[in-house]
């Protein structure tokens, strides 16, 4: 359990996904679209968009909360939007609204444009991020609110972090991993800071991600990227919630 003193943020066993208070459903990085420039690279997928979307309206339909927030990277492509973005996120929004009250957005470094492609009904946050009760949210990609960065527990996606596991054999695999670390006391950007920091996993099953104990990785966003964090004692769960440990004690 993550908690703060009057709302609690807790990811839902085996999903990318986090509820707050039991009413807000929070998900990250969706990139609709990516498999356009999968297919420049070589790599042929079909759209996954249908699957994104079901998988989210079972969520729905299971936790039935009030409202849904997509915390940045709904779309993939930049600086242009594809046709399938084009087709694809509006509906997909629709679809989802039907099952769910609020839809709202925090862009991200990918979701140039996206309140082009959004029913009028969805409320577009900035890049600096929202409060909800005692909980804080922004991408990532950019510096968050004073007011988010009060909070008593921040959260952003952006880095789509993941384990590396290596075997004796020398086989590599990766998994999907929640991060929670720490900010140190010290800031001379922001006079308060919040207890914990929660970095999410992406959603979208293809995004591939930064992993987090891997040494030779570069960590995105500038709160990651500037010493505010006490990340060596961050500590990572997997998405069925198993415990791994400390990332001091996983690095590769």
């Amino acid at each position: 359990m993550m908690q703060g003193p009057n709302m609690e943020a807790m990811p839902i066993p085996n999903t990318p996904a986090l509820i707050i208070d039991d009413r807000i459903l929070v998900v990250a990085d969706l990139h609709i679209g990516m498999e356009r420039e999968l297919k420049e690279a070589g790599f042929i997928l079909p759209s996954q968009t249908d699957n994104i979307t079901n998988r989210l309206i079972s969520i729905l339909q299971d936790k039935k909360p009030e409202k849904l927030i997509v915390l940045g990277d709904l779309k993939h492509n930049v600086p242009k939007t594809s046709r399938q973005e084009w087709d694809e996120i509006p509906l997909l929004v629709q679809t989802l609204q039907e099952h769910v009250e609020e839809v709202e957005v925090l862009p991200g470094n990918h979701d140039g444009g996206i309140g082009r492609l959004l029913p009028v009904s969805v409320r577009v946050w900035t890049s600096k991020g929202t409060v909800v009760g005692d909980v804080g949210l922004f991408h990532g990609h950019a510096w968050p609110s004073k007011e988010v960065m009060s909070s008593k527990i921040a959260i952003m996606g952006h880095d789509h972090p993941t384990v590396k596991f290596v075997d004796n054999l020398g086989m590599k695999a990766s998994k999907r991993c929640w991060v929670r670390t720490n900010f140190r006391r010290k800031s001379e950007r922001y006079q308060k800071l919040p207890k914990e920091l929660i970095i999410m996993p992406a959603f979208n099953d293809f995004c591939g991600g930064t992993p987090i104990n891997d040494p030779k990785s570069k960590l995105l966003g500038p709160v990651l990227s500037n010493k505010f964090l006490v990340l060596n004692k961050s500590k990572l769960h997997l998405l069925d919630g198993t415990y791994l440990g400390m990332r001091s004690d996983l690095m590769l």
